[in-house]
């Protein structure tokens, strides 16, 4: 198990929404829809819907396709209509949505995302407005906690023409957290060789 900073602060449940982007297209695995895979007797989605819901007021989906199915997780759904120009268009369709004043973003192929990642954020994100993990020297561009202004702040970049959310934030100094001891719970999945890989962390994991 990885060891837990002491947070100073830490930002309250129902002060959060998280978002989870499921609008991929799959493309290293067949076009499949990346959430809805399996790995040990869960789906990728249903596994990161059990470890955020303890630290969030709600869950939204960001999908563009098997809407129904996602809805039958018993989340709202909010539908990304054009895929081509990435997850920030996901996001960006999904804040209208938000009520609360903090958001919390994730991937929708991180099947292990850490059961503690408010704690673990929340000093930063109450300093600078936007925390993100920087793992093994990887900046997890889509893993962010933000708050209302940052939330406008990035549809404001999206709307002047920005292309991915790694661009904005480079413009935000020390927002990064480092939680490299935290690298098997960030592991992604983009191949059939990551699908069978995390079936072996499911197990380590005991997740």
């Amino acid at each position: 198990m990885s060891t837990m900073p002491v947070a100073e602060s830490v930002i309250e449940r129902d002060q959060i929404t998280g978002i989870v982007l499921c609008g991929g297209r799959g493309s290293r695995l067949d076009n499949q829809d990346k959430p809805l895979l399996t790995v040990g007797n869960n789906t990728i989605i249903a596994r990161i819907e059990k470890r955020l819901k303890p630290q969030v007021s709600e869950v939204l989906i960001s999908g563009s396709r098997n809407i129904a199915i996602y809805e039958s997780y018993g989340n709202r759904v909010v539908v990304d209509q054009d895929i081509e120009k990435g997850p920030l268009v996901g996001l960006v369709s999904t804040f209208p949505a938000v009520k609360s004043e903090w958001v919390l973003t994730t991937p929708g192929d991180v099947p292990f995302i850490p059961t503690n990642l408010i704690e673990l954020l929340s000093d930063v994100a109450l300093n600078k407005g936007v925390a993100v993990p920087i793992v093994e020297n990887v900046r997890q561009n889509l893993c962010m906690l933000l708050n209302r202004e940052c939330r406008e702040q990035l549809s404001q970049f999206y709307t002047e023409g920005g292309l991915a959310v790694k661009h904005w934030l480079d413009s935000i100094p020390h927002c990064h957290v480092e939680l490299s001891t935290y690298a098997k719970e960030f592991f992604n999945i983009n191949t059939p060789s990551d699908l069978e890989r995390a079936e072996l962390l499911s197990r380590e994991l005991n997740a």
